[in-house]
């Protein structure tokens, strides 16, 4: 299906590594706190992305769910920052523990509140698409993002996840729409983009490091740049 993006009505956001970022300094202290080791926190959010898009690829594969890949994802990100292999069990442990007792999502960047004022000023439709474990809100309330947004889908509640596709068929319901009327942003080729494939919609990759140049699909550094293109 071809999308005019001029024409689009409402955007979908993904949520864990295109709004919200793992809140990196306050992980790399709690390791350090307990580990004799010195982190390097001006890395982890390369080492997220590059670590995510290597997670997305299992889950799509079909070897484990967005639940069950948090072991996975923070065992490839830790060594990025410096945790050592003889080390790296009890740092994962020390971060999957946290992560079960508050919402560890909880950064944005500083253009992202600004771009998304501007979309939704502008008439667009703004809802939440997420993978997550029924805290999705939560996250947005602590990053203060939650009052641009419509409505928030979160897989654990609806029961359907990406890269299923079916999960937008509750936002397009919410947001009261066509599929080719909506766009959807996310950080992960093999989850979002195909899904939002799949569904009708039209995808946006948010790749700030551009770690997946060879995309088949518009993408972006920014969420700021969802303004010109949209809007324009």
């Amino acid at each position: 299906m071809r999308h005019s993006l001029n024409s689009i009505k409402a955007i979908f956001f993904d949520a864990g590594g295109t709004l919200v970022h793992l809140d990196s300094g306050y992980i790399c202290r709690a390791i350090e706190a307990q580990i004799a080791v010195e982190l390097a926190a001006e890395r982890f959010r390369h080492a997220q992305s590059a670590a995510m898009a290597h997670v997305a690829r299992l889950v799509a594969d079909g070897n484990g769910s967005t639940e069950g890949m948090k072991r996975q994802l923070y065992s490839v990100l830790l060594p990025e920052v410096g945790v050592p292999e003889d080390h790296l069990e009890a740092a994962v442990q020390i971060c999957l523990d946290l992560a079960a007792r508050e919402m560890l999502w909880r950064d944005s960047n500083d253009s992202t509140a600004l771009a998304l004022r501007q979309l939704k000023e502008s008439g667009i439709i703004l809802g939440v698409v997420s993978n997550s474990d029924g805290r999705i809100e939560q996250a947005f309330e602590q990053t203060g993002l939650k009052s641009y947004f419509d409505f928030f889908i979160d897989s654990f509640i609806v029961g359907v996840e990406k890269p299923d596709p079916r999960i937008f068929d509750f936002a397009l319901d919410r947001a009261g729409v066509a599929r080719e009327e909506a766009a959807y942003v996310g950080d992960l080729y093999h989850i979002d983009v195909v899904a939002a494939r799949k569904a009708g919609l039209a995808p946006i990759l948010y790749d700030p490091f551009d770690l997946q140049a060879s995309a088949d699909c518009m993408r972006i550094r920014d969420i700021s740049d969802l303004v010109a293109i949209i809007t324009t």
